[in-house]
């Protein structure tokens, strides 16, 4: 069994990044289905306060992540970018102050499936990164089965 394992390191590693990445589709894609009705709790209380949703997030209003993931993640951008990153005019753009602390200060239970999100989205970036150093520092030939 050790020799196996040890002949066979480099494919073995290519499949369990191969795997970590599809978990982590499936755990992004249920992450998607869960904030989706958060998503529009947000957006009720938001244009309720506001009046409108910043330029970028009313023109993707309708966006998915199946059918067009760029255009989703700037739908969701205005809540992420709140969430994870200090207010500046060009995460924020088209957003006051005002509407920066209202996502912030909003209670938990609808804010948190973002952050989870977020976070599944930096593991995934990062497992891919690794799976394409690894292409880089040992070859193409670790492809080969």
């Amino acid at each position: 069994m050790k020799n196996y394992l040890m002949e066979n390191f480099e494919k073995i590693n290519v499949i369990l990044i191969t795997l970590l990445i599809f978990i982590l589709l499936i755990l992004i894609f249920m992450s998607y289905i869960i904030n989706s009705e958060n998503y529009k709790k947000i957006v009720s209380l938001y244009e309720d306060k506001f009046g409108c949703l910043p330029q970028t997030a009313r023109m993707t209003k309708g966006a998915s992540l199946i059918g067009s993931p760029a255009v989703y993640h700037a739908k969701i951008g205005f809540i992420m970018g709140s969430l994870i990153y200090p207010y500046n005019r060009v995460t924020n753009h088209d957003m006051s102050i005002e509407a920066y602390n209202f996502i912030r200060n909003l209670p938990g239970e609808l804010t948190i499936g973002f952050k989870v999100e977020a976070v599944f989205w930096l593991l995934g970036f990062m497992v891919f990164a690794c799976f394409v150093f690894l292409n880089i520092f040992f070859g193409p030939d670790i492809f080969s089965f």
